[in-house]
């Protein structure tokens, strides 16, 4: 998966059982991410690649407090989590395209590219956001602040939302995700020619597969 700076990291077991994460920053390299999945499309027929603008998980170090609490150091910045959404999309076009023009170069009988499936959705939701330091958290101090609030006229508190977004790349059909938007394969444009000689190969394996 990607590291905390976007650089990614291939799986060192080819026979992994799970999909390839690639966490998208600003500072990362797209020809990084692209090979990357292409990659692990190419060895996983039935893993999808999970791009996703998640912030990077904190690192905490031990306070120097009596209780010895941990401090977080460099919290993640949210609001990358909606600025590289662009990247991300631009990212996710690049591998579509360079998957298909693979099939080509390859002369593959696969005529269909990968499936796309997009969600979109807030840290709060998946309790990814971090705490605002400034906000009691357990509900005895968040109803005396709330009480307070309201005797100030301030009645309608302020919510924070953190948006954020995930694609998911395959060579094949995935379900359970239904709270995902589906965009179907891109289709390769070949030849009758083509289309004949790939027909041939797989009539070619199907006969050397009955007679083993």
């Amino acid at each position: 998966m990607a590291d905390a700076k976007g650089k990614a990291k291939a799986r060192g077991d080819p026979q992994c059982d799970g999909p390839q994460l690639i966490r998208i920053t600003n500072h990362g390299k797209i020809a990084t991410w692209v090979t990357l999945a292409l990659d692990f499309l190419e060895k996983h027929e039935n893993l999808p690649v999970v791009l996703h603008t998640f912030p990077a998980t904190p690192k905490s170090t031990p306070a120097e407090s009596p209780d010895g609490a941990g401090l977080a150091v460099n919290p993640p910045s949210f609001s990358h989590t909606v600025s590289t959404v662009p990247r991300l999309i631009s990212v996710v076009e690049i591998i579509k395209r360079e998957y298909v023009k693979k099939l080509e170069l390859e002369h593959s009988s696969t005529l269909t590219g990968l499936h796309q499936y997009n969600e979109i959705g807030t840290l709060e939701d998946h309790c990814l956001a971090i705490p605002d330091p400034e906000v009691p958290q357990d509900a005895e101090s968040l109803r005396s602040q709330e009480i307070v609030e309201a005797l100030q006229g301030k009645t309608h508190l302020k919510i924070k939302q953190t948006p954020f977004m995930k694609i998911t790349l395959s060579r094949t059909e995935l379900t359970g995700l239904a709270a995902a938007t589906y965009q179907p394969p891109l289709l390769r444009k070949i030849s009758k020619s083509v289309k004949a000689r790939a027909k041939r190969r797989e009539n070619k394996a199907a006969d050397t597969s009955e007679a083993d």
